[in-house]
């Protein structure tokens, strides 16, 4: 990889001089410059961004903090924020937090160090790590959890979860299983509280059950058998995948048996057996929207500061 010391020997100047060029932080004679610009071409030089970062006072990097990446709702996410990013001359630095305080506060000091303009996270959920954000001085947008910080971009969590219970009782279920996410997620909270709404106002028996990944196993089992469900809501796909899973390696058929409903629509759900009937929330889109959102807020354009985003449902044959 070509450094600055090569593009100076390549064009015959100093390292300083090449430096005023890339930087445009001074005079440099119109043919030298033309000599830097080829010898930048030819060699393929990359400045670093951290390097010029520290000259300029000012960086081209974006901090990105989410939850899990292994989730491909955030991997969605995260790509819509590169590509807006990458668009308007930006890369981004991207962190995993697993939802732990110390990992998050861990990656708000490393974007500080590498001098990130601003960062963008759907990940602090805890108090500790909100302080930290307003203490640090970084531009911030909130992805994914709206009024939780002067700017951030969401989705509709409370139509998306009158929407799964709308459907399931336009398909004729009368006693449904709603498996929640931890309600400190102020995303699951208003899925819930959209679904438990409809479901109350339509005289629609169901129960609430919390669960992770983790716990969705066979003794699921006893809790549909015992209650008789007909129709199961999960707080995301990768829940309504593993439920299926579950049941119809225990003989109950979907949707025949019990229907089931998911909410992110990732890709995987429309190859599923049965396909999944979700909840629709634009992953990429929401991505896209909070970069450009956060590059408003450094170029001190206006901005809307809180947006929500629509959802659908996308109706398959996990659903009669």
């Amino acid at each position: 990889m070509a450094t600055i010391k090569d593009v100076a020997k390549a064009s015959g100047v100093s390292v300083a001089t090449v430096s005023r060029a890339i930087n445009n932080s001074g005079y440099v004679h119109e043919d030298t410059l033309k000599k830097i610009n080829e010898a930048v071409a030819k060699l393929d030089y990359k400045p670093n961004e951290t390097a010029r970062a520290l000259y300029n006072k000012q960086s081209k990097i974006i901090g990105l903090l989410i939850p899990d990446i292994t989730n491909p709702f955030f991997t969605l996410v995260a790509r819509g924020v590169e590509d807006t990013a990458l668009e308007n001359g930006y890369h981004i630095f991207i962190g995993n937090s697993d939802q732990k305080n110390d990992k998050e506060i861990k990656y708000i000091d490393t974007f500080q160090q590498n001098n990130c303009v601003g960062f963008i996270s759907s990940a602090l959920q805890l108090e500790d790590s909100k302080k930290y954000v307003e203490a640090s001085g970084m531009k911030h947008v909130m992805l994914d959890r709206l009024n939780e910080a002067p700017f951030s971009v969401e989705a509709d969590h409370y139509k998306g979860g009158r929407l799964q219970a709308e459907c399931l009782v336009n398909q004729g279920c009368q006693n449904i299983l709603v498996i929640s996410g931890n309600p400190i997620y102020s995303s699951f909270k208003k899925r819930l509280d959209g679904t438990v709404d409809y479901l109350k106002q339509n005289d629609v028996s169901f129960s609430v059950l919390r669960k992770s990944l983790e716990s969705i196993n066979e003794m699921l089992l006893d809790e549909i058998n015992y209650h008789k469900y007909d129709g199961i809501i999960c707080y995301n796909d990768l829940i309504a995948i593993h439920v299926m899973g579950v049941l119809q390696n225990n003989g109950i058929k979907v949707p025949n048996d019990i229907q089931v409903v998911g909410f992110d629509d990732i890709q995987i759900s429309k190859y599923t057996f049965p396909s999944l009937t979700t909840v629709r929330q634009p992953a990429y889109f929401l991505g896209k929207i909070a970069c450009e959102q956060l590059l408003k807020i450094l170029k001190n354009e206006p901005v809307e500061a809180q947006i929500k985003v629509d959802v659908s449902l996308i109706e398959r044959n996990s659903t009669k």
